[in-house]
């Protein structure tokens, strides 16, 4: 359950990011679990984003897996008068877990789904998602080939438990610049891809995500950045297959990678890391 709003498309490429997909009801008694899921946050919206549309033919719904409503059992879960075909072209479910048409452009939470049989512990970088890879400094990275703007990058990551990746080691510099080699050219095409850092508040003062100054000591930059050559629309940090920092256009897609700790998250270890010892206290579970 996701509570934050997005768009039916973020929702959609959000789910896949996690490696999961956006909820297509396989049955009824699934159907009559949603309301259990989202009773808890639809006092402001009014409903959640599921995978089912009609962006392919109006009026021919379908589920993100290619299946049609007509003549399933989905058909059953239609609110009184849906699907109203002036109403979108994407399809969200009330707090009763009845199905409705919604512009697909609004902002709604939304249910990503996952086969039980599916889910398998790594705990290499303490994750249910294999595609994280250990790598140096006790830390964590993902590559993302399919391309997304720096902003959908930087949500993708952090709704991940982690960040864009920052190169903060030459060590660290290297294995980005390994893992980037091995990304087939032909799937995803150019030698950029995004990383954690921009220039967004302020032309040419480079920033990480975490606020930070630019470690620029550790990674070399492209010949033509910072500033030679370089457009005012480039404004967000990158990487290229070179091995040298660049900058792109944010609303560009490119491939990414993200960066979380080995252990925990990054935003549970940036919560608890300056907290007084004497707030800590042991449960059953320590000594597991």
């Amino acid at each position: 359950m996701h509570p934050e709003a997005v768009d039916w498309h973020q929702a959609r490429m959000r789910c896949e990011a996690e490696s999961t997909e956006l909820l297509v009801p396989s049955n009824l008694d699934e159907a009559d679990s949603i309301p259990l899921l989202v009773a808890s946050i639809l006092t402001k919206y009014e409903g959640v984003y599921v995978g089912i549309h009609d962006l392919y033919s109006e009026r021919t719904f379908v589920t993100i897996i290619g299946s049609y409503l007509q003549d399933s059992i989905l058909e059953l879960l239609w609110e009184q008068k849906q699907p109203l075909h002036s109403g979108g072209r994407c399809v969200a479910a009330r707090r009763n877990g009845r199905l409705f048409v919604h512009p697909c452009s609004e902002a709604l939470p939304f249910l990503c789904k996952i086969k039980a049989a599916n889910v398998m512990y790594h705990p290499d970088c303490d994750t249910y998602d294999a595609r994280w890879k250990l790598g140096p400094n006790k830390t964590c990275y993902i590559t993302h080939v399919e391309p997304q703007t720096w902003y959908e990058a930087y949500s993708t990551c952090h709704f991940a438990g982690g960040h864009l990746a920052i190169l903060d080691t030459r060590e660290e510099a290297e294995y980005i610049r390994d893992v980037f080699k091995q990304v087939d050219q032909h799937k995803t095409p150019g030698d950029f891809a995004f990383l954690g850092f921009s220039d967004l508040f302020q032309r040419y003062h480079y920033r990480t995500v975490l606020g930070d100054r630019l470690v620029e000591k550790q990674v070399d930059w492209d010949f033509k950045c910072p500033g030679n050559f370089t457009t005012s629309d480039q404004r967000c940090g990158g990487y290229k297959r070179s091995g040298l920092l660049a900058t792109g256009h944010c609303n560009i897609p490119s491939m990414f990678f993200c960066e979380k700790p080995a252990k925990g998250t990054f935003r549970i270890r940036k919560t608890l890391r300056n907290l007084p010892k004497s707030l800590y206290t042991k449960n059953q579970f320590d000594n597991i």
